[in-house]
């Protein structure tokens, strides 16, 4: 597979639990993804307890579906109950009005990263007949916080469903829960906290590889935990920047770092570039979108991510650098405003917020800029909110002159941010022609 796709983690749309069933037979729309790799103390507490063993398994059922339906991900404080909804479909079980007979359900909570087989499981309630499918619903505590994952598992007594056993697992994506395919639960508590940053890479110019070394050292000692990268490319011996950069950080923290990369343009009509995402955070979705085109095709590119400050909404851009586009690039920022601020509310769970970081090519106080902060709610500009008075010049990075890059955040506070790579790293040498930004959002 060439390292210049993108992997995409799709949500798919959902409305009031109840009312998106899908009819017996039908199949089923796809959910969202996860990845894991976050480890966490269970932390969640439920009313109900455990059924005893359904005892000799003496049926099979070779028709059947089921799905964790809703929410997706959410976030909670540390006391709140949220109500989680999975339905199954039995081919002549479910059908009929009301539950069916000897069908139970159960919700599992566990630490990200872990064993459905170590997590906590209590009973679901029948909750109403949506088309063919009977949905069940369990309410949910949150008692620690942490990052947690869930999911609904199903059976009927004395049956077996196919060669899978007694109980039926359903994640997101349907009757499977592969890693991956469990709900994200992060609950926050007092100093819950994330890290971002964001940089320009300038592509694979002026040493790339000394450089990248330089910028993963520097990250790794700074605890970030979420980059937003522009300049990403995908050219030999290095391949994909993107990728080359989440596999040091790997190597070089140990924990695991994931990338997403989106194509743009061909730089120089012969590289892949576009934008990038590093985390070592649990992505519960991404989404794309194209933006208002000038000289060079623009796009967004946003992950929702786990973090112990709740679900963040993180994402990339990159608009127009000509001077004479500074109209253009309030288009594009117009642009990405409804895009990112899409995953806010509708039909996305409530409660996540939202950070939009990259190289504008606009200095503060600018159209593109300002898109943002007189937005209403409006978005905090991370460097002008704790350094008031200070330009934190960005570019270039030899002589810098002006900020052009950016971390906007809505729906968390930013409680310190920081100006990076400032300095050379050798003789002469800088990271990027781009020094970068990171905060901490609380």
């Amino acid at each position: 597979m060439r390292s210049s796709l993108l992997v995409v983690l799709v949500i798919s749309a959902c409305g009031a639990p109840g009312s998106t069933g899908l009819d017996a037979g039908l199949t089923p729309d796809a959910g969202a993804t996860f990845d894991a790799g976050i480890t966490s103390d269970a932390g969640i507490t439920f009313d109900a307890g455990v059924t005893a063993d359904a005892g000799q398994l003496t049926r099979v059922i070779d028709q059947f579906w089921a799905k964790t339906q809703w929410p997706p991900y959410l976030t909670l404080q540390v006391g709140e109950t949220a109500t989680l909804y999975g339905q199954v479909w039995v081919q002549q079980g479910t059908e009929l009005r009301g539950a069916m007979p000897g069908l139970d359900a159960q919700v599992g909570v566990g630490a990200v990263g872990s064993a459905p087989s170590t997590w906590t499981w209590t009973n679901a309630v029948f909750n109403l007949d949506s088309g063919n499918n009977d949905e069940f619903k369990a309410e949910v505590t949150a008692s620690t916080a942490g990052l947690f994952q869930y999911a609904f598992r199903f059976r009927v007594a004395g049956a077996r469903w196919g060669s899978q056993g007694e109980w039926l697992h359903a994640g997101l994506a349907g009757p499977t829960l592969a890693e991956g395919e469990a709900g994200l639960l992060a609950v926050k508590g007092p100093g819950g906290a994330v890290k971002v940053a964001t940089q320009n890479l300038e592509c694979v110019r002026n040493d790339p590889s000394a450089r990248f070394d330089a910028l993963v050292t520097g990250w790794a000692m700074s605890g970030v935990e979420v980059i937003a990268l522009q300049e990403v490319c995908d050219e030999a011996p290095l391949g994909n920047t993107a990728q080359l950069l989440a596999q040091r950080l790997t190597t070089r923290t140990g924990a695991t770092w994931r990338h997403l990369f989106l194509q743009t343009h061909l730089a120089n009509n012969t590289t892949p570039e576009g934008l990038g995402l590093l985390t070592k955070l649990p992505i519960a979705a991404s989404d794309t979108t194209t933006l208002p085109t000038q000289e060079f095709p623009r796009k967004a590119l946003l992950a929702v991510v786990a973090t112990r400050a709740g679900m963040l909404a993180v994402c990339s851009t990159h608009f127009s650098f000509r001077p004479e586009d500074s109209a253009f690039r309030v288009q594009q920022a117009q642009a990405v405003l409804r895009f990112a601020g899409g995953w806010q509310g509708g039909a996305h769970p409530a409660g996540t917020a939202l950070l939009v970081a990259g190289d504008f090519n606009a200095t503060p106080g600018s159209g593109a800029p300002m898109v943002f902060t007189q937005t209403t709610p409006a978005f905090a500009d991370a460097w002008a909110t704790t350094h008031p008075g200070q330009p934190g010049l960005s570019f270039p990075s030899n002589a810098p002159n002006e900020r052009i890059d950016y971390l906007m955040v809505r729906g968390l506070t930013v409680s310190a941010a920081s100006h990076d790579f400032t300095q050379p790293f050798a003789t002469g040498k800088y990271v990027s022609d781009h020094s970068g930004f990171s905060a901490e959002l609380r």
